[in-house]
């Protein structure tokens, strides 16, 4: 037999997979997406069996697998060929796109190791120390020795070789379990022992908790194992993912709206079909997709249901929880490592049922999946844009197909290519017009802030907004205030020469953090202190400008001193279980919330009564063709959480261009409005929907080099592509992030089967070890 490995080596010459012996010890036991050992040259690496065959096309002789990492895989046959697709398709190493697919706890570690083969020429005191041991780690060496070591290896005196470490660890505990039907024979604090584990299911429990809650010494659990009344063992426990949030399950009672949609989905199980939920903001879409998972559960299929934000993964997981139990496993960045490790064991042995999580969840190990759920569709935290570039929502619809599976997508402001799909045929729209709970939608008012300007007021929060906080503190309400900034100022600025202090690694001004009296790059993490003078003309004449999240907050302390207010943006919440822990406190005993566009959606917070838009237009003129579309989407979202309850909510909405169109179609609430006008501009400017995108990004240290090589490669891109098809680039508009230059080419397309290929070939063609191409085919999401 042998298997085909793909090996942990991350080089285009290596990214295939290549033939080894499967030992007949192994024959058995080795299964599809198993961790192996296998000789590489002069070295040993770790590798992924993606196939095992009784046939090799290798003629010559072929080396064996050394040795199992696992006895048990966490891939499967489709996660395979998903893999092998997203390589194709971006160009990235397949070694690289499983490591995206799978906890990281799975990534082994390489320590390097020496032996001495040699001893003719070796330093003494370095012979002393393979004395003790045939082997030494590198890392026990004196660096003021590396390059004497170094020059050894290469006169074949040492051999550098490679421990390879798993990172993954099971979790065990102590139990103990009764092994006796009478008590007659004990002694009394025996008895105790044995009339508590009595009455625990199994007769068992944890050891720590029969001592604790007997209230008795380990010596007294020994002597009883002894005599064979108890059995003390190690058994391997998950680890638990908690949450600070704890709701009772309850039937939801459906109104005839969203009992109308609910039947329609449920008719649509069984086959690959894609339905677009358009449901305003508290329309009830959770408790639709709470009843289609029941009835798909009651199927014996399994789930994915996705959410946009960190911060809504622990409500969401509780109100699952609380119903379905332990068929819920979660899978998001919030979690550990081990974390993350033990719920993907739980996926894929088949414990869980329903996996809810942010954007990676899509890659679940689930077998018979009958339904895939997307709840606010249009969000791009969907989109991930560090290192494998990949859209959640593209790969269940691959997943789809491949299950014939339903794919739900819920939102109350869909982006526009969705909706345009929905007129082409290919997706089902379904509505929801009204809000739950006979609640009312929140009463709408713009703020002209240069009005506000005019008229002698400039603080960032304009009088009418601030007088509706005053009123709803009165009255005990919640106010939520949305600020997509974070940090105290956006820039400093030298009022003498008009510099900007930027970063030293990029093309971005530093943030001022007042918390930390730092300026800091929101891109490459560098930071400095606050500079007393002018770096380029020496003036202490420097200003703060602009108003982030922590300027708010300090705004609001002052004007008012008594309200209980939370900040969230990524300062506050970078700590493990933050989130939660925040949202928690701020809908316990909180009175404003501030906060970034994670606040903006999905939360349900019964008291908010009153919603502030801050700077609402200030992402409206970015270069980027979906930035009207952003910003009307954020404003419905964040205006959605008001007044979710008896109490009629407000929304107020301050901008400098009350008049652009994305505002003024959120003001009056008007989706369909928007969508035509937006789809009238695109036709214009050939964007989505009217032709596919797909952006090639180079990236290098030379900007020189950059262009020259972009030029070349569009041209010949312009050869390979039809004649209606355009190629833009490479972008003059060059930016630098962490001392790197990136332009971007643009190809925009209506028909062209053999994209993928294309791309391919240049990628082939177009090799440069200082600049490096990647492609994203879902630009501006």
């Amino acid at each position: 037999m042998f298997a085909k490995v793909l090996v942990d080596v991350k080089s285009k010459n290596v990214d295939k997979m290549y033939d080894y012996l499967i030992p007949k010890k192994y024959e058995n036991i080795l299964t599809l997406g198993s961790r192996v050992i296998v000789p590489f040259g002069s070295r040993q690496v770790m590798g992924y069996c993606l196939g095992i065959s009784e046939h090799s096309e290798y003629h010559k002789e072929l080396k064996s697998i050394e040795r199992l990492v696992d006895l048990e895989s966490y891939l499967n046959q489709e996660l395979i060929e998903l893999a092998q697709t997203l390589s194709r398709e971006t160009g990235y190493l397949l070694i690289s796109v499983l490591e995206t697919i799978l906890p990281s706890a799975l990534k082994v570690m390489y320590k390097a190791k020496l032996s001495l083969i040699d001893e003719d020429g070796v330093d003494k005191n370095l012979l002393d120390l393979f004395k003790k041991q045939e082997e030494i780690y590198l890392d026990q060496i004196d660096e003021s020795i590396y390059e004497e070591v170094l020059s050894l290896i290469k006169k074949k005196k040492l051999k550098q070789n490679y421990d390879i470490k798993k990172k993954n660890k099971n979790l065990s505990k102590r139990f103990v379990q009764l092994l006796i039907k009478d008590n007659q024979s004990l002694t009394d604090k025996q008895k105790l022992v044995y009339d508590y584990l009595y009455h625990r299911p199994g007769h068992k429990d944890l050891v720590n908790i029969v001592l604790n809650k007997v209230d008795i010494s380990a010596s007294v659990l020994n002597t009883m194992e002894k005599h064979h009344f108890i059995k003390i063992f190690d058994k391997e426990v998950y680890r638990k993912v908690e949450t600070v949030y704890t709701r009772e399950s309850f039937d939801v009672t459906l109104s005839h709206e969203q009992e109308v949609v609910y039947h329609e989905i449920l008719s649509q199980l069984g086959h690959e079909h894609t339905i677009l939920l358009h449901g305003v903001t508290g329309s009830g879409k959770t408790e639709i997709y709470m009843k289609a998972i029941e009835s798909v559960i009651e199927k014996d299929q399994t789930v994915i249901l996705l959410v946009p934000e960190i911060s809504l993964t622990p409500m969401m997981i509780q109100r699952f929880k609380s119903k379905f139990k332990h068929l819920v496993a979660s899978i998001h960045s919030g979690l550990s490592s081990m974390e993350k490790y033990d719920e993907w064991r739980r996926i894929i042995n088949g414990e869980a049922k329903i996996v809810i999580g942010a954007r990676s969840a899509c890659f679940a190990p689930l077998k018979n999946i009958g339904l895939m759920i997307v709840d606010e569709c249009h969000e791009s935290s969907y989109k991930q844009t560090e290192n494998l570039p990949y859209y959640a929502i593209d790969i269940l619809k691959k997943r789809a197909k491949n299950h014939q599976a339903l794919l739900l997508l819920g939102s109350a402001t869909p982006n526009i290519e969705s909706y345009a799909r929905v007129s082409r045929g290919y997706y089902q729209l379904l509505k929801l017009e009204n809000r739950a709970l006979n609640s009312k939608p929140p009463l709408i008012k713009i703020i002209n802030m240069l009005e506000e300007f005019k008229d002698g007021h400039s603080d960032d929060i304009s009088r009418a907004l601030l007088e509706a906080i005053k009123q709803r503190l009165d009255n005990d309400q919640q106010v939520i205030l949305l600020i997509n900034r974070r940090g105290y100022s956006n820039f400093m600025i030298c009022r003498e020469c008009g510099h900007v202090l930027k970063c030293k690694n990029c093309d971005i001004s530093l943030t001022y953090h007042q918390a930390s009296q730092q300026m800091k790059c929101h891109y490459c993490a560098y930071e400095q202190g606050v500079p007393k003078t002018c770096e380029h003309c020496g003036s202490r004449d420097l200003e703060f400008m602009g108003t982030g999240t922590q300027k708010i907050e300090a705004d609001l302390k002052n004007k008012f001193p008594h309200a209980k207010i939370f900040r969230m943006d990524t300062d506050t919440t970078s700590k493990k279980n933050s989130h939660e822990k925040l949202l928690h406190q701020f809908q316990e005993k909180g009175d404003i919330l501030i906060g970034t566009q994670m606040i903006a959606k999905g939360l349900d917070f019964p008291r908010v009564t009153l919603v502030g838009v801050l700077q609402a237009d200030g992402n409206l003129f970015v270069p980027d063709f979906r930035a009207p579309e952003k910003t009307f989407q954020l404003i419905m979202q964040v205006s959605g959480r008001s007044g979710r309850r008896d109490t009629l909510g407000e929304v107020y909405i301050q901008a400098y261009n009350p008049n652009h169109y994305a505002i003024k179609y959120a003001y009056e609430n008007d989706y369909q409005g928007f969508y035509e006008h937006e789809m009238r501009l695109r036709r214009i400017a050939r964007y989505e929907p009217f032709y596919f995108l797909i952006q090639m990004e180079l990236t290098g240290v030379s900007l020189k080099h950059i262009m020259v090589f972009g030029m070349a490669l569009v041209k010949d891109l312009k050869k390979e592509l039809a004649e209606d098809s355009i190629c833009l680039g490479p972008s003059s508009d060059v930016i630098k992030i962490k001392n790197k230059y990136t332009s971007k080419i643009m190809i925009k397309f209506k028909n062209e089967p053999d994209i993928n290929e294309i791309i391919q070939k240049m990628m082939t063609k177009y090799v440069d070890k200082d600049i490096y191409i990647r492609v994203d085919h879902f630009p501006g999401i």
